[in-house]
């Protein structure tokens, strides 16, 4: 049994810049943190004498749904059925996959989810092999770029292979990856002004991010400003300046963000988005491609409390994880 525990992550400034439709000719930057809420993914091999339908069981994924399968083709879950053609893996195995928070809701949880499923699948084939994080990065991205061609930037499987807060410039050549080391009471200052506010919509982000994509040549201008608050958020971060400042960063970045494509907002996020900020917060943004899901706010701390009271939305508190993918279970 191979047990993973992968982070989500809360990106602060630079997404869609770590496209590589758009860092390629113009830089990208990214800056945000991987967070303790995870995506858990077991494997194990499947037990002789199990039955489905009177015929033996080779494939069993457990999620939502169960998926009891004779063949990798069968498996509905598409993320577990890619990831077993894109190893060449046809040894019969069973599935447990669940997570600490919805998916859909702009966390980064497919490419958390694409992550931890390599990482057991791997770690199952070679059980006294630990693959380096940042080539567990590069084996997801790779994945989800090229098998799935899927719209994914190479931000989201960094954070989750990685974790910490990370600033990471993109560009031609090889990317910058850089740790944010953030003293202690500062680190506590930080997770105790950031908010998760559920906004109640769950959405597919595939559609927008390719659409997003396609537009990246018109949104240069756009995308290099979201590439800049990065750097400056990195500063306030390594600084001892007034944290505040990443608030208003924030809705700075959410200024340019919402402008990149018609759908990432709608009246029922702006208001949303504007009750926040009546309640005390300096800044936020729609995390992920947009559309729905979860709102980050910076809130100071004095306000918290009548904040997470009065927005009406569920409210969820985190703090850095400071490790990446972790192999939490491993029994041959």
């Amino acid at each position: 049994m191979i047990l993973t525990r992968t982070p989500l992550r809360v990106s602060f400034f630079g997404g869609g810049s770590d496209h590589p439709e758009h860092f390629i000719r113009h830089g990208g930057a990214v800056l945000g943190m991987a967070i303790d809420k995870y995506v858990y993914i077991g494997v194990k091999r499947m037990p002789p004498g199990q039955l489905h339908n009177g015929t033996p069981l080779r494939y069993r994924v457990q999620y939502s749904k169960v998926d009891d399968c004779q063949s990798v083709d069968e498996i509905r879950h598409p993320a577990v059925r890619a990831a077993l053609l894109y190893l060449k893996i046809d040894e019969p195995l069973e599935f447990h996959i669940f997570g600490d928070l919805p998916g859909r809701s702009g966390l980064g949880g497919s490419s958390a989810f694409s992550v931890g499923c390599l990482h057991a699948l791997l770690r199952l084939r070679h059980p006294k092999v630990e693959l380096a994080p940042l080539d567990l990065a590069r084996e997801a991205i790779a994945f989800e770029k090229f098998f799935l061609r899927e719209a994914v930037g190479c931000q989201d499987q960094l954070f989750a292979a990685l974790g910490g807060a990370l600033h990471v410039q993109f560009g031609s050549a090889e990317s910058i990856i850089n740790q944010i080391e953030i003293l202690d009471p500062r680190l506590a200052e930080l997770e105790a002004s950031l908010v998760l506010v559920y906004s109640g919509t769950m959405r597919d982000a595939a559609p927008l991010a390719a659409r997003q994509a396609k537009a990246a040549p018109s949104n240069a201008r756009a995308l290099g400003a979201l590439r800049d608050l990065a750097a400056e958020g990195a500063a306030v971060l390594r600084g001892d300046d007034s944290l505040d400042q990443i608030g208003e960063l924030l809705n700075n970045a959410w200024y340019h963000k919402r402008g990149l494509c018609s759908d990432i907002t709608s009246p029922a996020i702006d208001a949303f988005y504007s009750r926040g900020m009546w309640l005390g917060a300096t800044g936020g943004k729609l995390l992920g491609a947009g559309g729905g899901g979860f709102m980050l706010f910076f809130v100071p701390q004095a306000k918290r409390d009548t904040f997470e009271a009065g927005i009406g939305a569920p409210c969820v508190r985190f703090n850095l994880a400071s490790q990446g993918s972790t192999v939490i279970i491993n029994e041959p």
